[in-house]
């Protein structure tokens, strides 16, 4: 827990001062004078003055903000702060400062991500291969639709589909809902319809389908029959009982129906062919032998331009996914509870100061790309709800009274803080224990 709390203020300290620091010296460009630079909201606790400017950390340590004098009322003056009454910046002005935050954590962004290429960024080579059905788990949502092993999936509900990467990413967010999947089969284009099961809090879809795989042991369970029989790492098993197995998801179907029964496998090492006697264990009535499933990775390092572009290329990647989910969410496509808040983020990123520097770099980057996004959105009180403001002052050619634009942002601080109470409770939810998670879930 104490891991948790160090690595989440960390990370959102980090990407909080990044933000303001935009906003800072977009102002300071611009010439305008800043009363005001706070890490956190509310009562001030610790601070010091310099240049004109209060550098304070305050009590709420959920977010920040700059007081640029001439920029108008903003999310200070809705909690009791701040002066309404300068005199306004020209709108160009204003905008440049606004967009100032929200660009630098988007910069930061890809920098960080260019970071962790360069550290080294391990990725599931699958991810970047083409949408190929390798396996279908039977009795799952995609076997009970038909889908086979062979099949391309050319789209998910209208969406391209042209890697993994994009599949289980389609599939993810569509727990409990019906989804058309559009397949090529032997040549000919195909629609069926699939209802992902929802698994863990997340209700993360689930549809039963997955890549090809080689036949090719990566690890052994200790004590396990394969271990004992003498097989390694490396080992390519081409045949059990003289079937031919050419995929790793072949094994399982022919070893699952033979539980304390001896099996023939043959297997290829390094230029040697031979025969191995296993007998299965009964793992509720399946055979298993041992062999850890393991999907095959590389490591990426980059030198730093390439890891730039690299960088850049996953922001952009992740801000068509971030936009697609959000158009589900207010479609109520996918469930809320793939939405993070604090509790969840101070968790993600204790797990990520565990896993070591690149992971913690690299959620960093993912952190501060949504928080640029999320900025930019036009509701009232965050950098986009300005912006908006500004825009629709700029088509009257006049600007809005400063009663007009405190209610507004009234408006928006309720709903802020109403976002922040359902996604405070989804959180909690997702740690309840099952008892009071099945209760509050409805069974």
């Amino acid at each position: 827990m104490l891991v948790n709390i160090i690595a989440f203020v960390f990370v959102l300290g980090i990407l909080v001062v990044l933000h303001e620091a935009g906003h800072f010296i977009a102002a300071r460009l611009v010439g305008a004078p800043v009363a005001v630079f706070s890490v956190g909201f509310g009562k001030r606790i610790w601070g010091f003055e310099r240049g004109g400017t209060d550098y304070r950390i305050s009590m709420i340590p959920l977010g920040g903000y700059v007081r640029v004098l001439g920029l108008g009322p903003d999310e200070t003056d809705v909690i009791g702060e701040g002066d309404s009454g300068d005199e306004l910046l020209p709108r160009w002005q204003r905008a440049l400062v606004l967009l100032a935050g929200p660009i630098t954590n988007i910069v930061a962004a890809v920098l960080f991500l260019a970071t962790a290429y360069m550290v080294g960024v391990e990725t599931p080579i699958h991810f970047a291969q083409p949408p190929i059905v390798g396996w279908v788990e039977p009795s799952s949502p995609a076997a009970t639709a038909d889908i086979r092993s062979g099949d391309v999936v050319r789209a998910v509900d209208g969406d391209e589909i042209t890697n993994w990467r994009d599949l289980e990413s389609a599939f993810l967010t569509a727990g409990g809902r019906e989804v058309v999947v559009t397949l090529q089969r032997d040549g000919d284009p195909l629609r069926v319809s699939v209802t992902p099961e929802k698994v863990t809090r997340y209700q993360f879809g689930y549809a039963g389908i997955f890549p090809p795989l080689d036949p090719v042991i990566v690890h052994l369970l200790a004590g396990s029959p394969a271990k004992r029989a003498g097989l390694e790492p490396g080992d390519r098993i081409i045949a059990v009982n003289d079937q031919p197995a050419e995929q790793f998801w072949d094994l399982i179907r022919l070893i699952s129906p033979h539980p304390d029964e001896q099996i023939s496998l043959m297997v290829v090492r390094a230029d040697e062919t031979f025969t191995v006697d296993v007998v299965p264990e009964n793992d509720d009535g399946r055979g298993k032998i041992g062999i850890g499933l393991a999907f095959p990775s590389e490591v990426q390092r980059l030198p730093p331009l390439a890891a730039i572009s690299a960088g850049t290329a996953e922001c952009r990647r992740m801000t068509r996914e971030t936009f697609r989910v959000i158009g589900k969410l207010l479609t109520r496509k996918t469930s809320i509870r793939q939405v993070s808040g604090p509790v969840d983020i101070a968790r993600i990123s204790g797990e990520a100061a565990r896993s070591g520097f690149h992971t913690l770099i690299w959620l960093m980057g993912l952190i501060s790309l949504q928080l640029g996004i999320f900025n930019l959105l036009p509701i009232p009180i965050l950098d986009g709800g300005h912006l908006t403001i500004i825009a629709f002052e700029s088509i009257l050619r006049r600007d809005l009274s400063i009663r007009v634009k405190e209610r507004i942002l009234e408006v928006g601080f309720y709903l802020l803080i109403l976002l922040m109470v359902v996604v405070l409770f989804n959180d909690i939810v997702k740690i309840l224990p099952d008892s009071l998670y099945r209760l509050l879930s409805g069974g």
